[in-house]
């Protein structure tokens, strides 16, 4: 496996998850909570890290199940 094409696609992915999160931030602006905007943020960041680092490794495996 190759664990540097995994960890970069884990770290897109979480820049993305942490786009995604502070967008929904913005959104949710008029919530009480006044650190719901850093709650948003992490949660994507570690949401996009854990999908795109879970998907690279199922295309690995696949791969390398494939050649063999």
């Amino acid at each position: 496996m190759n664990i540097n094409l995994i960890v970069f696609s884990g770290l897109v992915s979480c820049t993305v998850g942490l786009m995604v999160g502070i967008g929904l931030a913005e959104i949710n602006r008029g919530d009480s909570n006044p650190q719901a905007a850093s709650h948003y943020a992490a949660i994507g960041a570690v949401a996009g890290l854990a999908i795109g680092a879970g998907q690279e490794i199922l295309r690995e495996l696949k791969q390398q199940e494939d050649t063999d």
